[in-house]
């Protein structure tokens, strides 16, 4: 198949041509040929790829029969991002975009240093773990990197953080403890060279933004994308809270801690309460799909028929 001249030629070579195909033939559909002005329109990386995000969505959303209308007014000035139409059901969907910054995925960086952290991954105790290590290091710093974090994960909670030394003081890299995990053993992440960054906080804030521009008396979502699978993690601590143990609460049948969550959470308690659901999503500009996870609220709870369309529409619910 012949590809014609793309006016997204700034950023061609990161994306996907087969969907920036059908992406400039939205030209022809009035309720989504502004989102494709606005995408050609801009030059600014960040902008772009904002925007580019919305698209990835609404290719997604038509692809399962939708009929979308591009940045509908709210009574308050504000702008929904879409009015969504399908089967029966209308909701606004509120969508924005994250650049964690998160390594990529790097088969021979992997294969280079799993040796070393797998002996972390044999110490018996239940949390998922992010190692972060400094560029260059020697044979001999990672060893002592690894030494200094086994001690440290042996007796550390959730939500303790240590960084690793060289013999002359300089730091090497870090430990933080993130989560409980259901196996038995330690899960290693890994995190960014030069620090943790708290993804969560920024997770929140989007959602707070979200929430802004909610259609009043209506069904909002929010739907936040990001490019890494370790993104959603992030993503459920920003909306349901971070973890932390329980010392006030029995810990489940097999566990010597209950754990739960903080009260940080978007959704805590009755917070926020006109959000009910929330859609995290892996949208990388040079796949031809998005991964979705849906959220949905206990209470209050929506209708089984908006319900039904929403896990259509973006997957099995997380809880």
């Amino acid at each position: 198949m012949r590809f014609t001249p793309s006016p997204l030629s700034s950023f061609a070579n990161e994306l996907n041509q087969q969907v920036v195909q059908e992406i400039l033939e939205w030209r022809w559909k009035p309720s989504l040929r502004r989102l494709l002005s606005a995408l050609e329109s801009h030059t600014n990386r960040k902008a772009f790829f904002d925007t580019y995000a919305e698209a990835m969505v609404a290719r997604h959303l038509l692809a399962q029969g939708c009929d979308l209308t591009f940045e509908v007014r709210t009574p308050a000035g504000k702008h929904c991002d879409f009015e969504v139409r399908a089967d029966g059901q209308v909701f606004y969907l509120h969508v924005k975009r994250l650049d964690t910054n998160r390594p990529p995925h790097n088969a021979r960086r992997m294969m280079t240093i799993s040796s070393r952290l797998r002996v972390l991954e044999r110490i018996k105790r239940p949390y998922i773990v992010q190692v972060r290590w400094n560029e260059g290091l020697s044979d001999e710093q990672m060893q002592r990197l690894v030494m200094q974090a086994s001690e440290f994960i042996t007796h550390a909670h959730v939500g303790d953080e240590m960084k690793a030394r060289d013999h002359d003081g300089r730091e090497i890299g870090g430990v933080r403890i993130v989560a409980p995990y259901d196996g038995d053993h330690v899960s290693v992440t890994i995190g960014l060279p030069s620090e943790f960054v708290d993804q969560a906080s920024r997770f929140r804030r989007l959602m707070h933004r979200a929430y802004q521009q909610f259609m009043p008396k209506a069904v909002n979502v929010i739907l936040i994308c990001s490019g890494h699978p370790e993104d959603a993690r992030d993503f459920e601590d920003a909306l349901l809270g971070s973890h932390i143990e329980r010392w006030d609460a029995y810990p489940p049948r097999g566990k010597r801690l209950a754990h739960g969550r903080a009260s940080d959470g978007f959704w805590h308690g009755q917070r926020f309460s006109e959000s009910r659901a929330a859609v995290w999503c892996l949208a990388e500009p040079h796949r031809d799909s998005i991964d979705c996870r849906l959220w949905l609220r206990e209470s209050p709870s929506f209708q089984p028929e908006m319900n039904n369309l929403l896990l259509r529409l973006f997957g099995a619910e997380n809880r």
